[in-house]
């Protein structure tokens, strides 16, 4: 009796599978994270590489020896690493949560609210290609979670948590709506936003975008609107990478991400930042865990020629990232 309950629960579990729509895996923290993304790390304005080669931006902070934090009356060393500390995965499902090993929510949607690609005919002829997609995001310091530094004011310290996932936002597939968030998107919208891309693309190539360009993400395309909804779509990857810095866009518009890159910043003496409404996408290094990790360390708006090899696969309907945010803060060394 008891082999056949358990033939009958396999059988079932198979044929859930075989229906479901949802994929995912959880990403393995020791193989499936890139850090060598961490890299630079700076002391006093001096390097520490340890022979890893990596990117990083100059600000006003970086080359800095000494800080002062006012709040606490204590002096210390000037920091200034990336710190591995989101995660963000793309889908066309809603309640689709891929990096949480495929964990399917299934809420009441309707057909509006479900990812797609669409294909039109604009009037100056020809096909082109738009998508909508989904997008949830995880707070996941993974330095501190895996106890690796303990006992430093510089890093993240939170637990993992779900601060946002689009399917329970309304604005997330309405392109007017979102506006009432970052109205100064109009100015950008058309001509303003094709014109900027070439120019922050080819910034990005070469190293970080342009932070004055902060309406487009290079060659990922427009970030605004900061919705799902993508109205030239190339590749799942180039789709994937804009949904995620819009996501963030919009996460700063509304105050509940904070940057914690720069002088301001280093001046806090805290792990969590100062306040930036308009994001400086300089501060973002992105790498993709799922469906298989690209062991690559992307500044917002690079050109996914690597990233795109071997992506796009037929059984690849969601996507997976890391994100590493440039951390410049003060270690203290004389404290009361």
């Amino acid at each position: 009796m008891r082999a056949a309950f358990l033939i009958v629960i396999m059988l079932w579990t198979d044929l859930v599978y075989a229906d479901a729509t949802c994929q995912g895996a959880f990403p393995n923290l020791i193989t499936d994270i890139c850090y060598d993304c961490m890299f630079p790390i700076t002391v006093m304005g001096a390097a520490l590489n340890f022979g890893v080669e990596s990117e990083d931006y100059v600000d006003s902070a970086s080359g800095q020896t000494v800080c002062v934090c006012v709040n606490t009356l204590s002096a210390g060393l000037a920091t200034s690493f990336w710190e591995p500390e989101y995660m963000v995965d793309v889908t066309n499902k809603p309640g689709c949560m891929p990096l949480l090993g495929g964990v399917d929510i299934d809420p009441p949607y309707n057909e509006l609210e479900q990812g797609a690609e669409n294909q039109d005919n604009p009037h100056i002829g020809g096909t082109s290609t738009s998508s909508f997609m989904h997008v949830n995001e995880y707070l996941n310091p993974v330095m501190t979670a895996m106890g690796v530094i303990t006992d430093s004011p510089c890093l993240d310290v939170r637990g993992f948590d779900v601060p946002y996932i689009s399917w329970a936002d309304p604005t997330w597939n309405d392109d007017s709506l979102s506006m009432i968030l970052t109205p100064y998107g109009y100015a950008f919208a058309g001509i303003p936003s094709i014109a900027a891309e070439a120019p922050d693309a080819i910034a990005a190539t070469f190293g970080f975008p342009l932070a004055t360009l902060f309406w487009v993400a290079g060659s990922w395309g427009a970030m605004y609107p900061v919705t799902g909804n993508v109205s030239v779509s190339n590749t799942p990857e180039q789709v994937g990478h804009l949904l995620l810095a819009r996501l963030f866009a919009r996460l700063h518009a509304a105050g509940a991400v904070q940057s914690t890159a720069g002088e301001d910043a280093l001046n806090s003496c805290g792990a969590l930042g100062v306040p930036e409404f308009i994001m400086d996408k300089r501060q973002y290094k992105t790498n993709r865990t799922f469906p298989f990790p690209d062991n690559m360390c992307t500044p917002i708006g690079r050109p996914l020629v690597l990233q795109e090899v071997g992506a796009d696969r037929p059984t690849d309907k969601d996507y997976g990232y890391f994100i590493f945010r440039k951390k410049d803060c003060c270690t203290p060394v004389v404290s009361p």
